[in-house]
């Protein structure tokens, strides 16, 4: 394949310069501002849509919108980010339309009743009729809500892999991390407070307001963030030139012409172009995606159920072990408060969360460093799997909780295995890409120098006795058929995060239609105990699987011993 040439007069790159700490903090900054929008549907939108009439059963297929939009959503802006050819980069684009569609969404979802009363009101005044229109509305825009989030969240982190370098990537994605927790903790802390005596002029409960504060910091950090960080032009940068010509090369194999233009066909070039990237997906991505899929069965009740579950407890050790039998007078101060007290539960588990995401990957980058033999079995491999074990225990912990408090020091537990789900995969997953995209870096250079190629790159990299393998024909065809692009990697693991949280919505639906009490049975209803320990088990799974993820040593030596064992014949 002949390389292609560059119009651009200025240095090419092949790797991504060293970043500051500022720098990657600016960037993380977009993850973080979007876990405000999640915080506040996280705590808020159960309660609310609990208090239209939604019963427990449809509820949980309601939740169905998150799990969707990362199985649909998800891939399709990673695979058109890819594509991208705007000059000022491929990923900003995306951020700045979710951000603005997830604001509007936030705020038609919390102002519902009084959208839906200005719209139907000179037609009708049939209270059932409004109702019913209400819970549709907001229904819809729980879907629209996490669609919305589902492209930030793809570009956000497809943009820290682009634009960080492979040793730069694990503190990058621990800083990703920890700005969720801050921001978590940001989030349930405001949720926690009455809103209504601080900003009465923004509302007259507790979710219109905070969805208005939500929006407001939102766009604030993330119109910032998306100023100051820069990406490579696709127009202009050799390395994503060179990878879209390999890329087109493989399609058209395939049958796939990217050039086509027919709506239908594109279509159609769409799908294939999503199979073939999961057919190639590396390894080590590919173990991690299966990891995942049995440990989101287990994260799925915990980010949606728990305000519920500790606001529940709260009731029965109030005396009203049945929400639907709170006198009228007194329902709607106790909802609230009730809310409040979830909140706290969300708010605790974040702190944990934080603190773990802050302290631990300086200890293992300082273990990493220093070389030490202890960082062979406390590394991020090993910290996942005991994560899993972890999180298994405390959802296991349940048959022995009676009132709010302990369910609160519960969760609060729970934030070391959450810790580890928010942090570890993608950081293995970024790594990997990047480690296979300074691979692609080298075998690039190889062929310039090899075909005389006049090009010049500001930071040719150096081949030496460990990293001349990659030029070996094996490796380089074995990497020419390997998916490397951020966007759609990162989506297609994503699928692998949302698809079993759609399983484990209808076996949540299974368990509450077994196992709810009827709205006259004045007994404690623990259906939602049975869903945690439900999730709690199949973490199992994911403990199984996570233990076949290898290092990046491991990886090399798997190369190495590849490339030797060709010369043999």
């Amino acid at each position: 394949m002949p390389l292609p040439t560059s119009d651009s007069n200025e240095h090419q790159h092949l790797y991504n310069p060293q970043r500051s700490t500022f720098y990657i903090i600016i960037l993380t900054l977009i993850v973080g501002a979007l876990q405000l929008a999640w915080s506040t549907e996280f705590s808020e939108a159960t309660p609310f849509l609990l208090s239209l009439g939604i019963s427990k059963r449809v509820l949980s297929l309601v939740w169905l919108a998150g799990p969707l939009s990362g199985t649909i959503g998800q891939p399709i802006v990673g695979m058109l980010s890819d594509k991208c050819m705007l000059s000022f980069g491929k990923r900003r684009i995306f951020i700045f339309i979710g951000c603005l569609s997830t604001s509007l969404s936030l705020l038609a979802l919390s102002h519902s009743s009084e959208i839906i009363n200005f719209l139907i009101s000179p037609f009708t005044n049939d209270d059932k009729t409004i109702k019913l229109l209400i819970i549709i509305f907001a229904c819809l825009g729980i879907y629209i809500l996490d669609f919305s989030i589902a492209i930030i969240q793809a570009s956000s982190r497809a943009l820290i892999v682009d634009v960080v370098p492979t040793d730069q990537q694990q503190i990058a994605n621990a800083w990703a991390a920890r700005m969720i927790g801050i921001f978590n903790l940001i989030g349930f802390w405001i949720g926690t407070l009455k809103l209504t005596n601080l900003f009465p002029f923004l509302g007259d409960n507790q979710f219109k307001i905070l969805s208005i504060l939500v929006v407001l910091i939102m766009v604030s950090i993330t119109m910032f963030c998306l100023y100051y960080i820069k990406e490579r032009n696709p127009q202009t940068d050799l390395t994503l030139i060179t990878q879209r010509q390999l890329q087109n090369d493989k399609f058209k194999d395939l049958g796939i012409d990217p050039t086509k233009s027919s709506v239908w066909i594109q279509l159609k070039n769409f799908f294939k172009e999503i199979f073939y990237s999961f057919s190639s997906i590396p390894i080590q991505v590919k173990t991690v995606c299966y990891a995942q899929l049995f440990a989101w069965i287990g994260y799925f009740p915990l980010l949606f159920y728990t305000t519920s579950y500790v606001g529940e407890l709260y009731l029965y050790n109030k005396g009203y072990p049945n929400p639907s039998l709170i006198p009228p007078e007194l329902k709607r101060d106790l909802l609230d408060q009730s809310t409040r007290v979830g909140t706290y539960a969300l708010l605790s588990n974040s702190i944990v969360t934080l603190i773990f995401v802050t302290i631990l990957p300086s200890i293992l980058d300082n273990l990493s460093k220093r070389k030490l033999v202890i960082h062979d079995k406390f590394n991020l491999r090993s910290l996942w799997i005991y994560s899993h074990i972890t999180f298994t225990i405390c959802t296991l912990f349940t048959f022995f909780i009676s009132n709010y408090k302990q369910a609160i020091v519960l969760f609060a537990f729970t934030g070391i295995p959450w810790g580890c789900a928010v942090w570890i995969p993608f950081t293995l997953i970024s790594e990997e890409i990047s480690r296979i995209k300074d691979i692609i870096a080298i075998q690039i250079y190889f062929r310039q120098q090899t075909e005389g190629s006049s090009i010049t790159e500001y930071d040719a990299p150096d081949i030496d006795s460990e990293n001349s393998i990659y030029c070996k024909k094996v490796l380089i065809d074995y990497y020419d058929n390997i998916e490397y692009d951020s966007g759609i990697l990162l989506s297609l693991h994503n699928v692998f995060v949302s698809a079993p949280q759609m399983l484990s919505s209808f076996a949540s639906s299974i368990l509450f239609t077994l196992l709810h009490k009827s709205h006259d049975d004045n007994s404690y209803d623990t259906s939602l105990s049975w869903v945690f320990r439900f999730g709690g088990l199949m973490a199992i799974g994911a403990w199984y699987i996570s233990r076949k993820v290898k290092t990046n040593e491991q990886l090399y030596d798997d190369d190495k011993l590849l490339a030797l064992s060709m010369e043999f014949y």
